[in-house]
């Protein structure tokens, strides 16, 4: 058997005025071909995932790309320039292929389709027909229409956020396609949309309701029969038509997935108190940071301009919150300013810089930085291996990077857009966490699987920004409105 293979993941922030362009987008390093299949082999990424499943059914791999990245919205050039390196692959091997297993995101949104997810497989199966089977493993982040649904044979959700079980999910999605290919399943798909929303900030998975809920979910998987069901909590910073939570079921043909999908969705409905957060300002932030006893590195992290939720990396709140207080053993790690890089990467470490840092984007997110008589620390050209158990072993690169020091401030300004996931920022240039006390990222909860059991404590800060978990700052104009918490007398029959 021959399957194709691949994994485009694009999470939209439709908040942001700016568009994402092919280089932008992919700034952080594009696998193609057999590179995809090189750089994830046995890592705990999708396409690994797949990887290990096609290896022990005896799969014939026909690889196409591998890149993930939230961003907002896609250009039509770059959303069909992406396309392109499935597509192409596709049109070249279309009587060979039997089936597909391809990674996508599940929130995906382009100039020219709000649905990008559903796009994708048209234009696959415009060239495949309908009879070759498609499982896709995706983001629990999804906002899942009924109509992707529909086109697929199975969409598998990860159920860890931090995404720690990616790797699980399309082992899944591989090993339920060589099912379907060998004539031992049938599929069908359902899926059922709640009225609300879940912020990013109140999904960490390790705390209520979410252990509560994989456990009814296992249990019903395995009382059903059920090939997987899946509870995507939606990414509420993308306004479309299929914005939200939903549950979805794929089981046998016959098996009845709608009926159990919404016996699930009523038992997330019964937990949706949960969904509300308090967020604190940087100032706040701070204040408890200074007022902890621990012993050990503090890292204060900031939710609102998560580059991993389609922000541009370069708000200035938090950094000058830091700054004002320029309090011993303080570091940033990091701010995404390519302009600022380059100037950097035009002097030589130990030099005295003067620049402009951050806020070249959206004035949500904060004015520029003046930084005025800076030692220039360290150089890097930012190519880095993270190691983050969600992606342990992965390359990825962060671009031209450098840190510098403003009083008692170290900061690390890096070139490609990404959140900070491990100690990958701090360590190419230089820094050694244990000599700092409070430590600064962007990032809203994948950093977590990394710095939990290392940090005294973490201390997230919410301030003006796209990614706020307050959602009362957004307007709505696609997603289907009443939704909880926005909405608190919302209905769910």
């Amino acid at each position: 058997m021959k399957v194709l293979i691949g994994h485009w993941g694009h999470e939209a922030n439709t908040y942001a005025e700016e568009h994402a362009t092919f280089d932008v987008y992919t700034g952080r390093g594009l696998f193609l071909g057999e590179e995809s299949i090189r750089a994830n082999e046995g890592t705990p990424s999708y396409l690994g995932g797949i990887i290990r499943a096609c290896c022990e059914e005896g799969i014939e791999m026909i690889p196409t790309c591998a890149y993930t990245a939230a961003a907002p919205v896609l250009t039509h050039d770059c959303t069909q320039r992406m396309l392109d390196s499935i597509l192409s692959v596709c049109k070249e091997h279309r009587d060979e292929i039997d089936g597909i297993c391809l990674a996508l995101h599940g929130a995906g949104v382009s100039e020219d389709h709000d649905d990008l997810e559903y796009y994708v497989l048209k234009k696959i199966r415009e060239i495949v027909g309908e009879n070759v089977p498609i499982t896709v493993p995706m983001d629990l982040h999804g906002n899942i229409s009924t109509e992707f649904a529909s086109i697929a044979n199975g969409l598998f959700g990860i159920r860890k956020y931090p995404h720690t079980d990616k790797a699980d999910a399309s082992y899944l999605a591989m090993k339920t396609l060589a099912r379907i290919l060998r004539k031992e399943l049938e599929t069908e798909t359902a899926v059922v949309h709640l009225p609300l929303q879940i912020p990013i900030s109140a999904g960490l998975t390790k705390k209520a309701p979410f252990p509560e809920l994989e456990e009814i979910f296992a249990s019903v998987i395995e009382k059903e029969g059920l090939v997987d069901a899946s509870l995507f909590h939606g990414f509420p910073y993308a306004d479309v038509a299929s914005g939200g939570a939903s549950v979805v079921v794929v089981a046998e043909k016959g098996k009845g997935a709608e009926v159990i999908a919404r016996r699930l969705a009523k038992e997330v409905w019964e937990k949706r108190h949960y969904f509300k957060i308090q967020s604190l300002s940087a100032a706040e932030a701070m204040d408890l940071a200074e007022q902890e006893t621990r012993e050990g590195y503090l890292v204060i992290n900031e939710m609102s301009d998560n580059p991993g939720g389609g922000c541009p990396g370069d708000g200035t709140h938090l950094l000058r919150e830091m700054l004002k207080r320029n309090l011993p053993g303080t570091i940033f790690g990091y701010v995404v300013d390519p302009t600022a890089a380059e100037f950097l990467f035009e002097h030589r470490p130990g030099d005295s810089v003067s620049f402009s840092l951050g806020g070249k984007h959206e004035a949500i997110f904060g004015a520029p930085l003046k930084l005025e008589n800076a030692k220039l620390l360290n150089l890097s050209d930012g190519v880095i291996r993270h190691t983050s158990p969600s992606l342990l072993g992965v390359r990825s690169t962060m671009g031209k990077t450098a840190r510098v020091r403003v009083g008692n401030v170290d900061i690390i300004i890096g070139s490609a857009r990404n959140q900070t996931f491990d100690d990958r920022p701090f360590v190419t240039t230089g820094a050694d966490l244990k000599d700092y006390r409070y430590v600064g990222l962007k990032s809203t909860q994948h950093f977590r699987s990394f710095f939990e059991g290392k940090a005294a404590r973490i201390i997230s800060c919410d301030p003006p920004g796209f990614n706020s978990g307050d959602l009362s700052v957004f307007t709505y104009k696609k997603t289907p409105r009443p939704f909880y918490p926005l909405d608190p007398e919302t209905e769910f029959e």
